[in-house]
């Protein structure tokens, strides 16, 4: 039986979590597309709403007591997803191993890792230096995140591997793959991990596919065709790989295209993924919900927190509750000072010892990161149905919506509106707190009851102060096809920070 919507309300307020937002093990086979196009869903048909953490070097730079140390803390925090990087890129002139020494690949005689001889040993004991080789820690790490119900989004390779300079496309010393070894290593990769369930496979990174006349998709594609052959157990290359079995997208780069730009028809590519900064962020995630055939789209990659010491905690916010509510699945954080797991102190005056807690240990409490689990509570306490259900809808808003304005669109006073297709409940985020007038005539109900969701807290607003109950702050408001316009007032002072949802059911 379906949880109501009210039931589920009464669930977030006491409690702070849904108990539907939870995953465990047994719960992660077989996500896929949701049968509309525009969500994931597990192989029940539950929806799922991802929320994941960029965690790019951590297949190189953390520990295997680090990883069980990280991933714990993000589970507590109701992460669901990590995204990470199969093996690094050159840092200078340097072959990089892993925290244990490991290499990825043998080096050739020019420096540079041979893509096709990846280092593997027999065995994977990790008390034995011998047998633990760098692809096992990769394992150990995927394998881990499963056990605490998470998923990996996994990128075979970085994109500077197959398209170089981040800003040309110009060969660098870091590529290593053309269409015949992309298509080698993809096959050897996917068949090395296809019996993980928590994998969704993501191609490119931080690069274009096109950078003039310098065209690398057959590279990129002969990629995601390898690791779906891998995945597959198919031994050889005949251009008619089965897609079924893996969830796959792509990963742009800042500023440029997003996946769609080149992929978008593309049988290998399951969703969209966008890269991008605040001020064109719902423009691109409406371009992608507009397309033909249906799939469905995400903020993958937006402002870290901490970047240039402008994005805190409200920008983290606000990109991600207005990216979702125009018709994103899910989202992903970052934060600068976590996802290259360096070794800088957490106190720089503090002595080097193997137990001083490093920068991005004490991060991972940052504001911007707590506040996701909040957005997760919100987007899981609807019912299935209805979240499966929901669609972008600014006609809803009378008057001006708002925007975006400062370096790169960091301050909003947007107001943007979800519902349900039926018109049965809608989420309205204002990211200021600035009034929201509504056109109730786009709602189905005769009637509808108004609640306040701080998305700093996770708790409900009702008549000048937080309640852990499910009391609406206002009842039967009138809605339906001759309603008037009604004016919803957020609590608070109109200013940056004091975002707020509205919800109507």
């Amino acid at each position: 039986m379906k949880r109501s919507f009210v039931c589920c309300l009464v669930l977030l307020s006491i409690y702070g979590f849904p108990e539907s937002a939870v995953l465990r093990a047994d719960d992660l086979a077989g996500l896929q597309v949701s049968e509309n196009g525009r969500y994931l869903v597990r192989h029940d048909g539950s929806g799922f709403f991802p929320v994941a953490d960029t965690a790019w070097a951590i297949g190189w730079r953390l520990t295997r007591g680090e990883v069980e140390s990280y991933l714990l803390r993000r589970k507590d925090q109701h992460f669901n997803t990590i995204a990470m990087i199969a093996f690094p890129s050159f840092e200078g002139d340097v072959v990089i191993p892993n925290v244990y020494g490991d290499r990825a690949f043998e080096i050739t005689g020019r420096g540079a890792w041979d893509p096709l001889r990846p280092v593997t040993t027999p065995g994977d004991n990790p008390g034995d230096s011998v047998e633990y080789d760098y692809w096992d820690h990769l394992e150990y790490i995927i394998d881990t995140a499963e056990s605490k119900g998470m998923y990996t989004v996994l990128l075979p390779a970085w994109g500077g591997c197959v398209a170089g300079d981040w800003g040309n496309g110009k060969v660098t010393r870091d590529v290593i793959f053309d269409a015949t070894n992309a298509y080698q290593y993809g096959r050897w990769i996917g068949y090395r991990f296809r019996s993980k369930k928590n994998i969704i496979w993501m191609i490119g990174g931080d690069r274009s596919a096109v950078y003039g006349d310098k065209d690398y998709r057959n590279v990129f594609r002969a990629m995601a065709e390898g690791v779906a052959d891998g995945v597959n157990g198919i031994d050889q290359q005949n251009n008619e790989a089965d897609y079924s079995t893996t969830l796959m997208s792509y990963h742009p780069r800042k500023w440029k295209p997003n996946s769609s730009e080149w992929f978008h028809n593309e049988p290998w590519l399951d969703f969209n993924s966008i890269q991008d900064q605040p001020s064109d962020q719902i423009t691109a995630t409406a371009l992608d919900y507009g397309l033909s055939p249906v799939k469905p789209t995400w903020l993958f990659e937006g402002g870290y927190e901490y970047r240039n010491n402008i994005y805190k905690d409200w920008q983290i916010r606000f990109q991600a509750y207005q990216t979702v509510f125009a018709g994103g699945f899910g989202i992903t954080y970052g934060s600068m000072n976590i996802y290259h797991f360096n070794s800088v102190l957490a106190d720089p005056e503090e002595p080097i010892t193997t137990t001083a807690p490093r920068k991005w240990e004490v991060s991972l409490d940052e504001a911007g990161a707590m506040d996701m689990q909040h957005l997760l509570g919100l987007m899981t306490s609807i019912s299935n149905d209805q979240f499966l259900d929901r669609i972008p809808d600014q006609s809803l808003i009378e008057g001006d919506p708002g925007g975006m304005d400062g370096n790169e669109g960091v301050r909003s006073n947007r107001i943007q509106a979800t519902r349900g297709g039926r018109g049965d409940y809608a989420m309205i985020y204002s990211a200021n707190g600035r009034s929201i007038s509504l056109r109730m005539n786009r709602l189905s109900a005769r009637r509808m009851n108004a609640f306040w969701f701080n998305p700093r807290n996770g708790k409900w607003w009702v008549q000048g102060s937080e309640i852990t109950d499910q009391k609406p702050f206002m009842k039967n408001i009138p809605s339906g096809p001759d309603a008037p316009v009604h004016e919803f007032d957020p609590p608070g002072a109109v200013g940056d920070g004091n975002d707020w949802v509205l919800l109507l059911n």
